[in-house]
C-alpha cells in the first residue's frame, strides 16, 4: 500500500499538485524585499552593517574599517586605485615604499628626470644595508647568549659544558662582529663615492 501512495505522491509532484507544492502561508509583515548590487553598503532595523557580495551578503566586523584602510598604499598618488586589486609586486613594493609598482616607477622616472635617481639610489642600499646589520646584530646576540647556556639534559641534571671561557668567547665575538660592521659599511661607502666617479 506504501508503495502505491508513492507513486501517486510522485505522480502529484510531476503535475505540480503535491500538497507540499500547493502548500500557501500566510504573513502578516509587509516586508519589501530590497534588491542590492554588488557593493552596496546598508544598515538594518537593528542597526547592523550589511555589504552586498556577489551572491551573498556580509555582517560588518567591527574592525572592517580598520582592514580597508590596512589595505590601502599610503603613499600612493591621489586617484591610484591599485589597493583594490594588488598583484604580488604591488604588495612588495607597499612594504618597501608604501606605494603600488606603477606609483614607485613613475616615481623613480621622475627623480631619473630631475638627476637626483644616485641620490635616492644611495640611500635606500644603506637603509638597507643598515637593516641587514640590525638583523645580523640580533643574531650575534641569540650567539652570545647560546654560549652563556646551561644544557639540561633528559632526566633534569644541568650540564655546563668546560673546556670554554665563556667571557673570553663573547669577547671575540663582540670584537669580531664589530670590524665586521666597521668594514662593511665602509667598503659599502667606497663602493657608492666609487661608482659616484664612474657615472661622472
Amino acid at each position: 500500500m506504501s508503495k502505491l501512495k508513492n507513486i501517486k505522491a510522485i505522480k502529484q509532484m510531476l503535475e505540480g499538485k503535491h500538497k507540499t507544492q500547493t502548500k500557501k502561508t500566510v504573513s502578516f509583515d509587509k516586508k519589501q524585499t530590497v534588491k542590492r548590487e554588488v557593493g552596496d553598503v546598508w544598515t538594518d532595523d537593528k542597526g547592523q552593517e550589511w555589504e552586498q557580495k556577489k551572491g551573498y551578503k556580509v555582517k560588518a566586523g567591527k574592525f572592517q574599517k580598520l582592514r580597508k584602510e590596512l589595505k590601502k598604499f599610503p603613499n600612493c598618488k591621489e586617484g591610484c586605485d591599485s589597493y583594490l586589486d594588488p598583484g604580488h609586486a604591488d604588495l612588495k613594493m607597499k612594504a618597501y615604499h608604501g606605494m603600488c609598482l606603477d606609483c614607485v616607477v613613475e616615481m623613480e622616472h621622475k627623480l631619473k628626470l630631475e638627476g637626483k635617481y644616485e641620490e635616492y639610489e644611495k640611500k635606500k642600499m644603506l637603509a638597507n644595508a643598515e637593516a641587514w646589520l640590525r638583523q645580523a646584530e640580533f643574531e650575534k646576540d641569540v650567539l652570545k647568549h647560546s654560549v652563556q647556556a646551561n644544557f639540561i639534559n633528559e632526566d633534569g641534571s644541568i650540564e655546563k659544558w668546560g673546556g670554554l671561557n665563556e667571557e673570553e668567547v663573547i669577547e671575540r665575538i663582540e670584537r669580531g662582529f664589530e670590524k665586521f660592521k666597521k668594514d662593511f659599511i665602509d667598503k659599502l661607502k667606497e663602493d657608492l663615492t666609487k661608482k659616484d666617479d664612474e657615472s661622472e
